[in-house]
């Protein structure tokens, strides 16, 4: 029999009993749900993606679509560009881009994705873009915060500079 060690990690304590740890992130940026069982901690297919608010502090998690693991980055981008509207309308839309797109690697992303969203009932694609959507809009608000607080440091900086110069 093994031995377990107790540690401590980053990360947060939902009320349904999930954890989210900080390091514990697929390759797009979410976060992996897991439980502790038995001192084991056992992921699960469920992502989720933080609720922020005006100055970027985390107040939530949304749950994410249960097929949102299915589709690469590069996929849920080519999905937050066009899912504006119903399953039908992007699947016609990223049809259009087939006919044109003589690249082959773009080619492929494309048709993967649409073979993909295909399979998928209609009321879960609705969920899908929709939480693609929140969730890549959110990260582009927080890149913004982020360069703003940081635009705002810096002058402080050349202000200091500038006296130091004199």
């Amino acid at each position: 029999m093994g031995t377990s060690t107790n540690r401590i990690e980053s990360g947060y304590l939902l009320s349904n009993g999930t954890a989210l740890l900080e390091n514990e992130k697929d390759e797009n940026g979410f976060y992996v749900g897991g439980n502790y069982v038995n001192g084991e901690y056992l992921k699960s297919q469920e992502r989720y993606e933080p609720v922020r608010n005006k100055d970027g502090a985390i107040t939530g998690f949304r749950q994410m679509s249960a097929y949102l693991h299915q589709f690469s980055g590069e996929e849920q981008k080519l999905i937050f560009q066009y899912a504006l509207n119903t399953k039908n309308k992007l699947l016609e839309d990223l049809e259009q881009i087939l006919k044109i797109v003589k690249n082959q690697q773009l080619r492929q992303l494309v048709s993967g994705t649409c073979e993909k969203f295909a399979r998928i009932p209609d009321r879960e694609c609705i969920r899908l873009m929709a939480d693609i959507r929140a969730a890549y809009k959110e990260r582009n608000l927080e890149s913004i915060r982020q360069r703003q607080k940081a635009a705002q440091r810096k002058p402080a900086m050349r202000k200091r500079k500038r006296s130091l110069e004199r």
